[in-house]
């Protein structure tokens, strides 16, 4: 059996498996201590992970801890991982067998047919040296928007980022993240906002604050 992808529902005890090429050849459920066993048995050039976001689209801790399940395997196999938004998926299949696999099948479907929701685990980019000194050196109540660079953070910060690999290492890092601009107005203002050009965070700065647009 040709197997070039594989899609992980991942779950604190117990994670379903889905394998194959373009389609899922094969389904099934194991417990979390041996989903690297299947890893080291099948050696797929890519692995996708479901990642359950709240229905507003939120981070919860949950998220994070799948994020950093994913990031363990990307560390260890030195493959393409993937995450792909699951919500919904494990609800789809309620009351029948083999639900963990079936959500994962729905991920590696998901995956193939790559519609909205799909983030590779990659590196940070970084920003310029002299764009860290600056908001290192201005007020403390910070947000930092669609961008990856970890340096950026300060003692009070609050993120504003899509992509969910970088809003868990922001985490790790003691910040805030947010996925959506519509939260944001709880932690205004700020006194300094750095951010890509276009993004339009104005309103959340304090009068006087500093914007930095990339």
């Amino acid at each position: 059996m040709s197997v070039n992808l594989i899609a992980i529902d991942y779950g604190e005890k117990r994670c379903g498996i889905a394998l194959g090429g373009n389609v899922p050849s094969r389904i099934f459920t194991v417990e979390k201590s041996k989903v690297f066993e299947v890893l080291t048995q099948y050696d797929a050039s890519t692995v996708v992970v479901g990642i359950p976001l709240s229905m507003s689209g939120r981070y919860s801790q949950q998220t994070f801890e799948c994020i950093a399940f994913a990031e363990k395997i990307k560390k260890r196999f030195r493959r393409e991982v993937f995450l792909v938004d699951e919500r919904l998926s494990s609800r789809m299949f309620r009351g029948r067998e083999n639900v963990d696999g079936l959500s994962a099948a729905e991920i590696f479907e998901r995956f193939v047919a790559q519609g909205a929701g799909i983030y590779q685990i990659r590196e940070p980019e970084k920003v310029p040296d002299e764009i860290v000194e600056e908001v290192h050196r201005y007020g403390s109540r910070l947000l930092i928007a669609h961008l990856s660079d970890m340096r950026l953070c300060k003692d009070i910060c609050v993120v504003l980022q899509e992509e969910p690999y970088y809003a868990y290492l922001f985490h790790k890092k003691g910040c805030h993240v947010e996925r959506d601009g519509r939260f944001l107005e709880q932690f205004a203002p700020f006194d300094i906002i750095v951010t890509r050009r276009g993004s339009n965070l104005e309103r959340f700065l304090k009068p006087g604050g500093k914007m930095v647009c990339l």
